[in-house]
């Protein structure tokens, strides 16, 4: 540990932090544009500028070094016994003297001089660095009166465009495409004050709109002004309109933290959330956009039920009567457990598959339980990032739970449609969004006698039910996910679920006691505690210890 002296403050250190992240650490803020935390350090755009102090011979004292220093490029560390300042500091700095205030303010009027008073249009106003560090730290004025350059709009991919007029050149994006996603796609054209992030027309002989690697969405968060802009979020809500959740994005088994912006009206942006062992900085296109499913006007909203071979929508009571009577009616004495399956869903949490299983296991009384989920996809590798190939949040934990609880050998695969192809009720939980059936999955449901579905969207699934029962995304509910490296996260209610559709462990448990079960969890937190009960491996996983930080699985 490094000991220093910051401004007026006497702190300890890891030895290895820069000045930026030690002074943020004891709520000092050091201004900085081309500095991020997940990225190598140019120090060129000289807003961190801070004053070190140094021993002077001569006088024999401590004097502010003759130049100021780069906070991101200047690294505190334990320094031998004779190099120690006033015989007990390893470091002594000023951020706030007169010296580094006047050069922030002389570097703010420079970077102002050709940007534009676009403030009141620009999606990045309320969030903007640049704006703030202004407000704090700059001139109340511009001596400029020469004409701006008025570099042109960029289009650069699927989901970014660059306002060349905003861009103070800090060059993150330039070092992300090269040190995050390897793709290299952006570079500087032209010199001085005419530099431009730009595609280079040498980068391959491609054409401009080449920005569609599948972390290209990242450098829209990491731009510290309005200049790249995501054509997705572009003018739909100024930032401080919505609210702010930690979650977790919900479209692969990484488990990427990420920060969920919503408002009454539905979801409205994904950013990833920093988590040092999982996802670092960063997320993937696929998740960050992936989340509009949520928001669809085709939300299943209202139970249906099958009449003269159509669907209709019918009320939870009619729906849940209807599979009473075909588990405890006249026509039960057909159906053994033996010819019951039940299916959850590797996009449902822990909680939703743990009493899923019990159902299954303690009213059903089978042990025929499957695991459904989304196809697996392409599997993607980044020199620091990796999108798997596993489309589903919760592929280890539904597995599991299913199983683990109650001893059940969980079914996937073709053992799991050879095992419906025989069934006479199937109680399958989907939660996939728009998840096709594969030929195998179709003929295998097609010959089930009774087939209730539990899922979010009308899908080829929904089509073949007979009972269908409207669920909830990971965006209306509480609960956890497990990654694919054993880490439990949490996930945590933002929004209303559309009409009449119900937290899916809720709707499981109603059945449950309508045919006699006795389950009666209240909310989610309490059936954690059950799983931290009696699945092995999950005795910390509770909610108020999983918190923002995950738990890793022992």
């Amino acid at each position: 540990m490094a000991f220093i002296k910051l401004n007026d403050l006497e702190v300890e250190v890891e030895d290895g932090t820069n000045v930026v992240e030690a002074a943020r650490q004891h709520g000092i803020e050091v201004p900085h544009y081309c500095y991020h935390p997940g990225l190598s350090r140019p120090a060129n755009c000289r807003m961190c500028l801070v004053e070190p102090y140094v021993f002077f011979p001569p006088a024999g004292a401590i004097v502010p070094d003759r130049q100021l220093a780069t906070g991101c490029t200047t690294v505190l560390r334990t320094a031998p016994p004779d190099r120690k300042l006033d015989g007990k500091y390893d470091f002594i700095v000023q951020t706030d003297s007169p010296r580094v205030k006047k050069a922030r303010e002389d570097i703010l009027e420079f970077l102002l001089v050709h940007h534009p008073l676009d403030c009141p249009v620009c999606d990045q106003a309320g969030e903007c660095d640049l704006q703030d560090f202004s407000y704090r730290h700059g001139h109340d004025k511009s001596r400029y009166l020469e004409v701006k350059n008025v570099p042109p709009k960029k289009d650069l991919g699927p989901d970014v465009l660059l306002y060349s007029t905003r861009c103070i050149v800090c060059t993150r994006c330039i070092r992300f495409c090269d040190e995050v996603s390897g793709s290299g796609e952006l570079g500087l054209i032209h010199r001085g004050s005419h530099d431009e992030i730009d595609i280079p027309r040498n980068h391959g002989g491609a054409p401009l709109q080449l920005l569609d690697n599948k972390l290209a969405g990242n450098v829209v968060d990491i731009c510290p002004v309005g200049a790249l802009i995501s054509k997705d979020f572009l003018f739909k809500s100024r930032p401080w309109f919505m609210k702010k959740t930690n979650s977790i994005c919900a479209g692969c088994s990484v488990g990427c933290n990420i920060t969920l912006e919503y408002k009454e009206d539905g979801v409205y942006r994904l950013k990833p959330r920093f988590h040092g062992e999982i996802n670092q900085h960063w997320m993937c296109d696929d998740g960050r956009l992936g989340y509009h499913y949520v928001n669809s006007d085709d939300r299943l909203q209202l139970p249906l039920k099958r009449v003269d071979g159509e669907l209709t929508p019918t009320h939870w009571a009619d729906a849940l009567a209807l599979i009473t009577e075909k588990l405890l009616g006249t026509e039960a004495a057909d159906v053994a457990p033996e010819d019951i399956v039940v299916i959850g869903s590797a996009q449902g949490t822990n909680e939703d598959n743990y009493v899923l299983q019990q159902f299954a296991h303690d009213v059903l009384k089978t042990t025929q339980v499957g695991l459904f989920g989304q196809l697996p996809g392409e599997e993607h590798k980044f020199p620091q990032f990796t999108i798997e190939a596993d489309k589903n949040p919760n592929t280890a934990g539904a597995r599991t739970i299913l199983g683990a609880a109650n001893g059940n050998v969980v079914l996937e695969g073709d053992a799991l449609w050879e095992r419906v192809a025989g069934a006479k009720v199937v109680y399958l939980v989907s939660g996939g969004p728009e998840r096709p059936l594969e030929a195998a999955e179709s003929a295998a449901l097609e010959k089930v006698d009774f087939l209730v579905v539990q899922d979010v969207l009308p899908s080829d699934v929904t089509q073949l039910a007979d009972v269908v029962l409207p669920g909830t995304t990971f965006a209306e509910k509480d609960g956890t996910f497990t990654n694919s490296t054993g880490w439990v996260q949490r996930i945590r209610k933002t929004i209303d679920a559309p009409g009449e559709a119900r937290v899916d462990w809720e709707i499981t448990q109603q059945l449950a006691k309508q045919l006699g079960g006795e389950m009666n969890y209240h909310f989610a937190g309490e059936i954690a505690l059950a799983i931290a009960e009696n699945v092995p491996g999950y005795g910390e996983a509770t909610h108020q210890k999983v918190g923002d930080e995950g738990v890793k699985l022992t």
